[in-house]
């Protein structure tokens, strides 16, 4: 008999495996014994915790993820060398399989046979695997060991403690993911014209639908039978692992394969649509548009009418495509699974949502308490934010936005500050205090050949807080003193009502004492200011007329640029106060009585994210070239056609619309993106 191909027993087999520091002798292929295992022959159970298995030295784990190349992308695996980067990454996964099914099966001699034996047939398979991506590795010109391995696969499903950890953490969990994997770079490596790499990834795919169909076998036979396949998954699995892991990254999701090896439609839909971090610490995103309603009441308690509550309610899930997905949002209501499918159909997809307890704050025994977060980002910061997220604090790595509030701080919000501190920028807008004020303001405008004007309360949004009045109306109000409220907000303004001819926004972001400009959006103003919706168009002057146009290229866009006065001003107004975050300030265009075209620089600074930044976020998602239109409407003006979505061959949004927020039963309003 050749010794070389003696049978070998599934626990010799691991044993080689586990503990062979031989590359060669680790992968060696030996067929099994056709017969059952003896006591004796099981009786290595390994038993001790942080076992690591044995390697060649150049092979060792390296804990340093910055010592570790990236992932080449699609452009790049046109290159020879880069699909040999590639293909180390892919052999050192197969690897790190086989060596987990060893120590499965060290770990457990006593589960059932046929477990035991279809583990030993799938490691010799995973070592099959590996075997077939080193020798196309060495034809790319890439030995294995050439650059640094993680370890991640091992530390995560290694302190199993029964055969269900096992399957759930390698079978359902990585193996599942690269059923996305593995047929997405097949496909990208046929394309880069690399027949070899995509062959072997396609015959690695139809193993994998074996190896995931195993694992799905006995999950089945060991979860509680009274729970959903989906269920139990997301139950049994560890933090920070979740079914996020079942997924490629950046890769089609494969329902087919799911299908094929066995998965029901309702997990199938549940994962498409399930999001959480892979490892990144996620910011927390939160929408508090009444933040500004809150100040102007601080230290006092604020009480939200019906409008506000109906914004916070009804739009709560625009917050979310400021996110990356592999962030949260914490919402009020959870949207249905329709709605998530639509949304990530259209490629527009939310991040992991978590839902506040009843009083709109974070359950403090809830994962998200307990998990680590970078930062918070909520719609704005507000004085309450510090009690509804208190829950938060011991895992942030950044408390910025649960500071206490401060005068300072709601300075920042106010109208009258602003007007008072950068008027430099923002024209003709005198702070008043008392009739005395408002008397010598309109007599100044008046000089000016105004007529027309507007009363801005101090504390505003989306043109709330503006009464118009005219010339011949004001000296009326001049004999009456101003009310406690206006008082308490700090004053009141006057400014000239202009002609507007265009109105627009321009996002930054303050971070780290600097100010970087985000983008320009045209804004849509109704009535006496209301915001409705912003435009973002592919360049933001096209379609305009030539002398708008003109006017805003060479007179306007270069001051706002972040090395520009206004910029470093705002930016230093805002030092000032203790701000960094994301900053928008509103502008108009308008003509003079003689005719010509005029800029009003600075309208008002809106210390916190905007619906302008959810507009320019959208227009990132869409298809490239496109035109977007954001509005926001009434709930009940919602038709069917403002759901008929146009999606291209890049899962992009192409043309028609979508609606953003789900209408529910009483809602007010809607948001609603459209292709133009």
């Amino acid at each position: 008999m050749n010794l070389e191909r003696a049978p070998e027993s599934p626990t010799t087999l691991a044993t080689r495996v586990l503990f062979s520091d031989d590359l060669v002798e680790k992968l060696r292929p030996l067929p099994l014994l056709d017969v059952p295992e003896t006591p004796d022959e099981k009786a290595r159970a390994i038993r001790v915790a942080g076992i690591s298995p044995a390697r060649p030295e150049t092979l060792q784990f390296a804990r340093d993820d910055r010592a570790r190349p990236t992932l080449p992308g699609r452009p790049g695996l046109v290159d020879e060398a880069n699909r040999g980067v590639l293909l180390h990454f892919f052999a050192n996964h197969e690897l790190l399989a086989a060596e987990l099914m060893a120590l499965a099966l060290l770990k457990f001699p006593e589960a059932p046979a046929a477990f035991r034996r279809g583990l030993a047939a799938t490691l010799r398979e995973e070592q099959r695997h590996t075997r077939w991506y080193l020798a196309r590795m060495r034809e790319c010109g890439v030995e294995f060991g050439q650059y640094p391995v993680s370890p991640y696969f091992w530390d995560a499903v290694s302190p199993m403690e029964s055969p269900l950890d096992y399957v759930s953490r390698l079978s359902l969990t990585f193996e599942q993911a690269n059923l996305d994997y593995a047929r997405h770079y097949s496909t990208i490596l046929a394309e880069a014209g690399d027949t070899k790499s995509a062959s072997i990834l396609r015959r690695i795919y139809e193993d994998e639908i074996s190896h995931v169909g195993y694992g799905l076998h006995w999950f089945r036979q060991w979860k509680d039978p009274g729970e959903s396949d989906w269920e139990a998954l997301e139950k049994r699995l560890p933090f920070p692992l979740s079914p996020s892991r079942a997924k490629g990254n950046r890769t089609g999701f494969n329902e087919e394969g799911r299908r094929a090896a066995g998965f029901d439609e309702d997990y199938i839909r549940r994962l498409s649509l399930f999001e959480r971090s892979k490892g990144r610490t996620p910011n927390v995103f939160l929408f508090n548009p009444e933040a500004e309603h809150r100040a102007a009441r601080w230290p006092a308690v604020y009480h939200p009418d019906k409008t506000r509550i109906a914004i916070a309610r009804d739009l709560e899930l625009l917050a979310g495509f400021l996110a990356r997905r592999d962030d949260v949002l914490l919402v009020n209501r959870l949207p249905s699974e329709a709605h998530l499918g639509k949304l990530a159909r259209c490629g527009l997809g939310l991040p992991e949502l978590e839902l506040l307890d009843s009083d709109g704050s974070v359950d403090p025994t809830g994962l998200l308490a307990n998990r680590k977060c970078n930062a918070l980002r909520p719609w704005s910061i507000a004085p309450d934010l510090g009690k509804r997220l208190a829950a938060l604090r011991p895992g942030l790595a950044d408390e910025g936005a649960l500071a206490p509030w401060t005068a300072e701080t709601r300075g920042l919000f106010s109208k009258v500050e602003q007007a008072r501190d950068l008027g430099r920028w923002m024209g003709e807008s005198h702070p008043c205090m008392n009739a005395d004020d408002l008397r010598e303001a309109f007599a100044s405008l008046c000089a000016a050949g105004h007529e027309r004007f507007f009363l801005k309360r101090a504390f505003s949004t989306a043109g709330s807080g503006l009464t118009p009045v005219n010339a011949d109306e004001l000296p009326a109000l001049l004999d009456r003193p101003l009310g406690d409220a206006i008082h308490d907000e700090g004053g009141i303004l006057l400014e000239p009502r202009h002609e507007r001819v265009f109105d627009f926004s321009v996002q930054y972001r303050l971070e780290e004492g600097g100010i970087r400009f985000v983008g320009f959006v045209e804004q849509v103003i109704q009535g006496l200011g209301g915001y409705r919706g912003s435009l973002c168009r592919s360049k933001f002057c096209r379609a305009l007329d030539a002398e708008l146009a003109r006017f805003l290229m060479e007179e306007c866009l270069p001051l706002y640029e972040a090395d520009a006065p206004f910029a470093i001003d705002l930016a230093a107004w805002c030092r000032a106060r203790g701000y960094e975050g994301p900053l928008g300030i509103d502008a108009y265009v308008y003509r003079r009585a003689d005719g010509r075209l005029a800029l009003r620089t600075l309208c008002e600074v809106n210390p916190r994210h905007t619906m302008g930044l959810v507009a320019l976020e959208l227009k990132r998602r869409i298809a490239p070239g496109r035109d977007l239109a954001f509005a926001i409407i009434k709930a009940t003006d919602l038709t069917e056609a403002d759901d008929l979505a146009e999606i291209n061959a890049e899962g992009k949004l192409a043309g028609g619309s979508v609606v953003l927020t789900e209408p529910q039963p009483g809602s007010l309003f809607a948001a609603v993106a459209r292709i133009l």
